[in-house]
C-alpha cells in the first residue's frame, strides 16, 4: 500500500524530528535552526493544508486535533516508527472571540502526547510565559481564555509517560539580527496603534518590564534542548532581567518613527486604576465605534501582557552554558524588528496604492 511516507529513507545515525506548527513564527525559525545545526537531523513537519517549502523538510498532511493526527493507521504507525523527537509548536494564538482555543491547544496537545508515547519519542512542548491571566466573568477576555488553554495543555504534558520539556516564550518578535518574521502578531499591532495615535494614554507603570524575545532565540533554545537531551524540566525563553521597560520600548519606537520622518506623540503613562475608573469611560466613548473596539481590545491585551512589575525568570544563560548562543543585544534586536516591520509596511502600502490606481 502506498502512503505519503514512501520515499523517506532514514539515516539511522541522525535523529528524526517531528515538528507541529512549522509554518508559524516559532516553527519557521526552528526549521531554519535545525537545518543549520549540527548533525542535520531529518525533519518532518505535520501540516494541515499547505506543504512547507523548506530545504530538507518533508511535509506530512494531517491535523493535531484529529485522532491519530489525522493519519491512516498505516501512516500513523510508520511515522511513529521513524520519529525520535517531537516539537509541538502548533497552537491557536489569535485572540479573536470566535476562536476555540481548547480545541487545538488542549486536544491537540493530548493527541501529540499520545503520538510521542507511541513513538517512544522525547517531546518539547511550546507553551507561553503568560500563564497568569484569569478570566473575569463580568468582562470575559480571549487573552485569558488563551492562557487557560495553555495551562491545561501543560497539565497534559505533565501526565505524559516519556521524557518531556516545556518551553515558555514571552512576546515573540522578529529575528534578533534581521528582524524577519513570518507574521506580524500582537506586538506589531500595538506599534501600528501607537504610530496612528490611537493610544494617547497607556494605563501602566512606565518602569514595568516589557518582555520581548526574538524568534531565533526561541528556536535556538528549543534546538539546544533537542541536541543536548535537556529533558525533564521547564525553560523560560524570556529576556527576564534584560527586558526593557515599557517606556524604553516606546521611546525606541518613537525614535525609529522620527528617523523615518514620522511624527508620533509620546503617550502619557497613567495609573491603571485612574485610567479604568476615570479616564476610559470618557475617552473611549468619544471615539468612533470601530476605533473604540480596537482600543478596548488593545487595552485588554495590555492588562494581561504588560501589567507586571517584576521580570520573568529566564533560562537563556543556562541554555547558553549548555551550548546555545549567548543572549542577544535586546535593544538592537527590537530595532531590527522595527526596521523589518517598517519596510514591510511601506511595501504593503505601496502595493495598495498601485492596485488602487490600476
Amino acid at each position: 500500500m502506498t502512503t505519503q511516507f514512501d520515499g523517506l529513507r532514514r539515516a539511522h545515525h541522525q535523529p528524526t524530528i517531528l515538528v507541529t506548527g512549522g509554518s508559524g513564527v516559532i516553527g519557521s525559525a526552528l526549521l531554519d535552526r535545525l537545518s543549520a545545526g549540527p548533525g542535520r537531523p531529518e525533519v518532518i513537519a505535520l501540516v494541515h493544508r499547505r506543504d512547507i517549502q523548506h530545504p530538507g523538510v518533508r511535509s506530512v498532511r494531517g491535523s493535531v486535533t484529529a485522532p491519530q493526527l489525522g493519519l491512516s493507521a498505516a501512516e500513523y504507525a510508520a511515522l511513529a516508527h521513524r520519529v525520535d523527537q517531537v516539537v509541538h509548536a502548533a497552537a491557536i494564538v489569535s485572540f479573536k472571540k470566535s476562536e476555540d482555543h481548547a480545541a487545538t491547544n488542549v486536544v491537540g496537545t493530548r493527541e501529540v502526547v499520545q503520538f510521542a508515547e507511541r513513538a517512544q519519542a522525547s517531546l518539547v512542548h511550546v507553551s507561553t510565559a503568560y500563564l497568569h491571566p484569569q478570566d473575569d466573568a463580568a468582562n470575559p477576555r480571549t487573552s485569558a481564555r488563551y492562557a487557560a488553554s495553555k495551562r491545561a495543555a501543560e497539565q497534559v504534558i505533565r501526565q505524559a509517560s516519556g521524557p518531556t520539556s516545556i518551553v515558555r516564550p514571552s512576546i515573540v518578535i522578529g529575528h534578533s539580527r534581521t528582524g524577519a518574521t513570518t507574521e506580524f502578531q500582537g506586538f506589531y499591532h500595538v506599534l501600528s496603534a501607537l504610530r496612528r495615535g490611537m493610544l494617547p494614554m497607556l494605563p501602566f507603570g512606565s518602569h514595568w518590564p516589557l518582555d520581548l524575545i526574538p524568534c531565533d532565540v526561541v528556536a535556538d533554545g528549543i534546538a539546544t534542548i533537542l541536541e543536548r537531551n535537556l529533558f525533564g524540566r521547564d525553560y523560560w525563553l524570556t529576556a527576564g532581567a534584560r527586558a526593557l521597560t515599557v517606556a524604553d520600548t516606546v521611546d525606541l519606537h518613537l525614535d525609529h518613527a522620527r528617523a523615518h520622518g514620522i511624527r508620533v506623540d509620546r503617550p502619557r503613562f497613567v495609573a491603571p486604576d485612574t485610567y479604568h475608573r476615570l479616564i476610559a469611560p470618557v475617552f473611549l466613548d468619544a471615539l468612533p465605534r470601530t476605533m473604540r473596539m480596537a482600543v478596548s481590545s488593545l487595552m485588554d491585551l495590555f492588562l494581561d501582557y504588560v501589567s507586571m512589575e517584576e521580570p520573568f525568570p529566564s533560562s537563556l544563560d543556562e541554555l547558553a552554558a549548555a551550548g546555545a548562543a549567548a543572549p542577544p543585544d535586546f535593544p538592537a534586536a527590537i530595532r531590527a524588528s522595527l526596521d523589518f516591520w517598517h519596510r514591510e509596511s511601506e511595501a504593503a502600502a505601496a502595493v495598495e496604492v498601485v492596485e488602487a490606481v490600476a
